[in-house]
């Protein structure tokens, strides 16, 4: 199958089976590549919020979530019937799946579900990058991190509960009681002389693509939860801290504001220096200490 972008080798090759792959802003491209692969491209008003898949006779209607190099989420829309395969998107979204897009088969199904399977495995290797990103911040975090760091943590969590929710949802579109699934389990009659993939061989492509992203999503909730618990263990630092500081100055607080009454006993009898240095630092000291001691002990013993 050949794999054309441009309306000139459209045209050019519009005798062979294609794999087309139009930017969103050609409509010229999409239309033209529509009527001679016999596709009925229907684009909604509204940009698609979740993957879906649509099967209508022997077309299907496909819409994925790619992750591009910078781990930006793009909407890839795919049509294919037998005579061939619609592909489109951003010139960003093509860009990533048009180096690994398989051109050594002319059947259409099988080059559909080669997509679903590049679609997969970008999101693999966004997720490693984000698995060594996640592994630096948990060995940075050890005691206490930065307030930029924490940020930062928070922001991949967001960024991988996103991906993990659509990797679920693409999972769920290739489980074998979906349409999807039924339709390319059929088999093709040979083209020319050319013997094509069976419905076994393109229903187990399927599985891998499947188990690949259902692999996605188990890494992106291991990840997030790895992250929400270096979170909660930052969450307690800070509060021990806090009371640590709210501890020393307890003892502090209460001599300050007991020495502090205009009683006058104490203004008749506190007036000597060495009253100041056992009421005013030793006596607080000491409560310090104490304090300390006995929180202490009383962590140990719980």
């Amino acid at each position: 199958m050949i794999v054309v972008d441009d309306i000139t080798a459209l045209r050019e090759h519009k005798e062979r089976r294609l794999c087309v792959l139009a930017a969103t802003g050609d409509e010229e491209l999409a239309a033209e590549a529509s009527e001679v692969l016999g596709l009925v491209a229907h684009e909604s008003r509204s940009e698609p919020r979740r993957p879906s898949v649509t099967v209508v006779d022997d077309q299907v209607s496909l819409v994925l979530m790619v992750l591009d190099q910078a781990r930006t989420q793009h909407i890839l829309r795919v049509h294919a019937r037998d005579g061939g395969v619609l592909v489109i998107g951003s010139d960003r979204a093509l860009a990533t799946i048009a180096a690994d897009l398989g051109v050594d088969s002319d059947d259409a199904w099988t080059v559909l579900v080669g997509l679903v399977v590049i679609v997969a495995r970008r999101c693999e290797e966004a997720l490693d990058e984000i698995d060594d990103q996640c592994q630096e911040l948990e060995a940075q975090a050890i005691g206490y991190a930065s307030s930029p760091q924490r940020r930062t943590m928070r922001r991949l969590r967001a960024e991988l509960f996103r991906i993990g929710e659509t990797q679920a949802a693409q999972r769920n579109l290739l489980s074998a009681e979906e349409e999807l699934a039924q339709l390319l389990s059929e088999d093709d009659q040979p083209l020319g002389g050319t013997r094509q993939p069976s419905g076994e061989a393109r229903q187990r492509l399927l599985a891998r693509a499947a188990a690949a992203f259902g692999a996605n999503h188990s890494m992106a909730t291991r990840l997030y939860a790895m992250l929400g618990d270096v979170l909660n263990e930052q969450d307690s630092v800070v509060s021990e801290r806090l009371t640590l500081v709210a501890t020393i100055f307890l003892p502090l607080t209460l001599a300050t504001g007991f020495f502090g009454m205009n009683f006058q006993w104490m203004l008749d009898r506190l007036g000597t220096m060495q009253a100041f240095i056992v009421f005013g630092l030793a006596v607080p000291s000491l409560l310090t200490v104490a304090t300390l001691i006995f929180i202490r002990r009383l962590t140990r013993s719980s």
